[in-house]
């Protein structure tokens, strides 16, 4: 196998077995790996060693063993480097490696922003999500004063998916924080802002989807309805993407019982069930299904 393959099976299972992932890692870590590989190897030594076992410094130090064989980086790598050197303490290597990430015609600025929203989306945890949202608010007032197109919207769309979908997993009481509610209504429309910009239709929807999340989540239920309906005409509109479709369908239905339009989201929720019937993938159907049991109890 190739070291290609021996990653692409990491990317597959190191949330399964996250020791043994990192011990691969590490074996990995002795080879040559090549450049087009940089951004998966040091993606998962920021996620397996950095975030699942809190041992910044060692994911530091794998990376920094690997990326010195090589003159030039992808951006990928540069950012995950970036944000191990920052979460490690060693501040002057993460800002050398963003200034490197300004070779390829990104601001200094946005350079920084990039990897500080990544950094973030790593330290989501229930006893320093406050601390967390208030960082979040901090990317997405970034965001809005950039006002144009940049080569790091898609990656911060991203990196701002994955925090505000870890503030919504966690408890009513931390949610329920002034800063927490609007760190995540913040950072979903931020991240529809930059995929606007940066993603395809598919994304655009899965924005509307996430803001659609967020607003059921904290009971702003007439904002959760609208964004999950944006996204579903979004589907209708460009293509077959049943998945999501079933998933906006959900929210949709969440949203109309919390305004007390009970029939018509017993509705919303019988179109959701009836596309999963055409599924054939078991942990797809598991995944709705927990989605879908706290929304049939809401309509008795």
């Amino acid at each position: 196998m190739t070291i290609a393959d021996d990653l692409g099976l990491l990317m597959q299972n190191h949330d399964d077995e996250p020791q043994a992932a990192a011990e691969a890692l590490h074996k990995i870590a002795e080879l040559d790996v090549p450049t087009d590989q940089l951004g998966r190897f040091t993606w998962l030594v920021d996620h397996v060693i950095g975030e699942k076992f809190d041992r910044w410094s060692e994911a530091h130090e794998l990376i920094v063993k690997v990326i010195s064989r090589h003159a030039s980086l992808p951006q990928p790598a540069l950012r995950h480097a970036a944000v191990a050197a920052h979460l490690s303490g060693n501040l002057l290597a993460g800002m050398a490696l963003e200034r490197r990430m300004t070779q390829d015609s990104v601001r200094a600025d946005q350079a920084t922003i990039a990897v500080r929203a990544s950094a973030i989306s790593f330290s989501i945890s229930p006893a320093r999500a406050v601390d967390a949202a208030v960082a979040l608010l901090s990317i997405t007032e970034g965001v809005e004063q950039w006002g144009d197109a940049s080569g790091v919207d898609a990656t911060i769309a991203s990196s701002l998916n994955n925090a505000v979908s870890a503030l919504l997993e966690l408890d009513d009481e931390t949610v329920g924080h002034a800063d927490v509610r609007v760190a995540m209504i913040q950072g979903a429309a931020a991240a529809r802002t930059l995929w606007q910009r940066a993603g395809t239709w598919v994304n655009h929807e899965r924005a509307d989807y996430l803001c659609a999340l967020v607003f059921n989540r904290i009971a702003d239920y007439a904002n959760a309805l609208e964004a999950a309906e944006r996204g579903r005409q979004l589907i209708e509109t460009n293509g077959s993407e049943d998945v999501d479709r079933a998933f906006l369908l959900l929210e949709s239905a969440r949203a109309l019982i919390g305004l007390a339009r009970k029939a018509e989201g017993v509705e919303r929720l019988r179109q959701a069930e009836t596309i999963t019937q055409e599924w054939n993938d078991e942990g797809l159907t598991k995944w709705f299904e927990e989605k879908a049991q706290p929304v049939r109890d809401l309509a008795g």
